[in-house]
C-alpha cells in the first residue's frame, strides 16, 4: 500500500506542469528594444521607492498577489503625471513576472495602465509592471538607451504639438 501511495505521488507531480513566467527574449538592438519597450508603455519615469505594500494582508498568500511601490518621481519620461509621488504596482514573486524593487533603490520603469488595480491604490491612473518591462537600476541604464528615450519622447511631443 505504501508503494502504491508513493508511486501515484510521484507519478502526479512528476506530469502536473508548473507555470513560471516566461519574457520573450530578442536579439533585436537596443535601439529597436527601447523604441517597442517605448510604444507599449503608458508610463516611464526614473524615480527612488520610498515604500512599500503588500496589497493581500491576508495569512494564505499567492505569487499573483501585488506589491504596490511608491516612488519618488525625479524624472517624467512618457506619461502625465502631476504628482512627485505615485504608486506603481507589481506581482510579488518574480514567478508571476513580478518586479521586486528594493526599497531606497533609484529605478527607471516602464509600467501600462491596468484598470484592475484601480481599487487597491491611490492614483487616479494605475499602473502595473513587471519582470518582461525594462525596469532596471537607474545605475545600470545604458547611457545609449538614455538617449534613445529621450528622443523617443521629444519626437511624441512634437507629434502632440502638431496635432
Amino acid at each position: 500500500m505504501k508503494k502504491t501511495f508513493l508511486l501515484l505521488f510521484i507519478l502526479f507531480f512528476s506530469i502536473s506542469k508548473t507555470h513560471a513566467c516566461r519574457c520573450i527574449r530578442s536579439d533585436k538592438s537596443l535601439n529597436k528594444k527601447v523604441k517597442k519597450a517605448f510604444k507599449q508603455a503608458d508610463l516611464i519615469l526614473s524615480g527612488k521607492v520610498i515604500a512599500m505594500n503588500v496589497v493581500n494582508e491576508k495569512d494564505l498568500r499567492f505569487s499573483s498577489d501585488l506589491i504596490r511601490y511608491t516612488f519618488e518621481i525625479k524624472k517624467t519620461i512618457k506619461g502625465k503625471i502631476k504628482r512627485e509621488i505615485i504608486e506603481i504596482s507589481s506581482s510579488a514573486s518574480s514567478a508571476s513576472c513580478g518586479y521586486l524593487f528594493e526599497l531606497g533603490r533609484s529605478y527607471l520603469v516602464y509600467a501600462k495602465k491596468w484598470p484592475q488595480v484601480s481599487s487597491k491604490t491611490k492614483n487616479t491612473a494605475n499602473y502595473f509592471t513587471s519582470l518582461c518591462d525594462r525596469n532596471q537600476q537607474l545605475k545600470n541604464v545604458h547611457r545609449k538607451e538614455l538617449i534613445k528615450l529621450k528622443k523617443l519622447s521629444r519626437r511624441k511631443i512634437k507629434h502632440l504639438n502638431d496635432n
